[in-house]
């Protein structure tokens, strides 16, 4: 979800097995990343009567929680419909469709509905063009093609634009062979539309999810390092400094090792300044830009706020002090070795009198 960048998110439910775990966990992402929801009950047509309204009943109980505060509508008609995507981008109504795939009952709704629906984001034509790299292939006669979003800007055929980072924070300038968007070949490609790119000199190898393709005008620099106002939505214990976890954002998934926090620690529903630094390879980040962490159970969300370009490279935690050496200095021997040595040497001597 932090991926794709999605203008709205469709919950479905089966009628005849309620609320899943999967299913809240669903929508509290969603409610996280302020992605407007409505929902789709499935399977109307096999599930008894007194089923489907204990299942209706549980989501409308769910949607009305002190932690969604969404307003349930339930479409039945045409004018619900209307009314219904009119208020959508508010983000507090939340459509319950009731249908089914065998019979088609309430079909047509669902239809009229998506076809009202209007993106969330700008292509923002007038900057400078960026790609978030999703997925790469291989492809026999064209070579290495990724596919991904284009965050704003436009890309045209023949394009050159910066790829990166690489294991070491590099970008390199590649040119664009060939644009895929729907399986149909553009020369053109906007912000906010997903596409496929064809690239020149380039092995797949040497790519990776999380990259991006940018304007050479942007002069991209990768980071470390970056500070976050983070939410802890759910943590078993407490979470403190030195704590690692998985970070998603964007289409960047790598593990991350917090550093420093405005709080002493963290506990369900505290929010702080953490600064957290990559572990393997630095990204590409913008201020401003979502982020999900999630390791186990645990669960946090937030905005960055600043990334650190003069954070030193490597995968070494540079911020911890270096150990004391227990042994002595070179030649020397330690107190306890030189006891053991010297009770070996007067073993089996008798003390001499004063």
């Amino acid at each position: 979800m932090t991926g794709h960048m999605p203008d709205f998110c469709m919950l479905v439910v089966g009628a005849n097995s309620g609320l899943a775990g999967m299913v809240k966990e669903h929508l509290g992402l969603t409610l996280a990343l302020s992605v407007p929801v409505f929902v789709v009950v499935t399977k109307i047509d096999m599930c008894p009567a007194n089923v489907l309204q204990d299942t209706l009943r549980m989501i409308q109980k769910l949607l009305k929680s002190p932690g969604s505060r969404k307003i349930p509508m339930m479409i039945g008609s045409a004018d619900d419909v209307v009314t219904a995507a009119s208020n959508f981008t508010s983000s507090r109504i939340c459509p319950i469709f009731q249908m089914s795939s065998v019979t088609g009952a309430n079909m047509e709704l669902l239809q009229s509905f998506l076809n009202l629906l209007s993106s969330r984001h700008e292509a923002h034509e007038n900057e400078p063009a960026e790609f978030m790299m999703d997925e790469t292939y291989s492809v026999p006669g064209v070579g290495t093609v990724v596919s991904g979003t284009v965050l704003k800007g436009v890309i045209r055929l023949n394009d050159t634009m910066m790829l990166g980072p690489d294991s070491l924070g590099h970008f390199q300038a590649i040119a664009i062979r060939s644009i895929h968007r729907k399986r149909m070949p553009v020369s053109i490609v906007r912000g906010g539309q997903a596409a496929s790119f064809a690239l020149k000199k380039i092995k797949r190898n040497q790519l990776r999810k999380g990259m991006v393709m940018v304007a050479p005008s942007l002069n991209p620099k990768a980071c470390w390092e970056f500070e976050t106002e983070m939410l802890i939505l759910h943590h078993p214990s407490t979470l403190q400094c030195g704590y690692q976890a998985m970070v998603h954002t964007g289409s960047c998934r790598q593990t991350i090792k917090i550093l420093h926090m405005s709080a002493e620690c963290l506990r369900t529903g505290d929010k702080a300044l953490v600064r957290c630094r990559f572990i393997k390879v630095p990204e590409y980040l913008r201020p401003g830009q979502r982020m999900v962490l999630r390791e186990g159970r645990t669960k946090a969300v937030g905005n960055i706020t600043q990334i650190f370009l003069d954070a030193p490279a490597g995968n070494t935690d540079i911020h911890q002090p270096p150990q004391q050496r227990s042994a002595g200095q070179p030649g020397q021997g330690t107190a306890g070795s030189g006891s053991r040595r010297s009770g070996r040497s007067n073993r089996g001597k008798v003390p001499q009198p004063e």
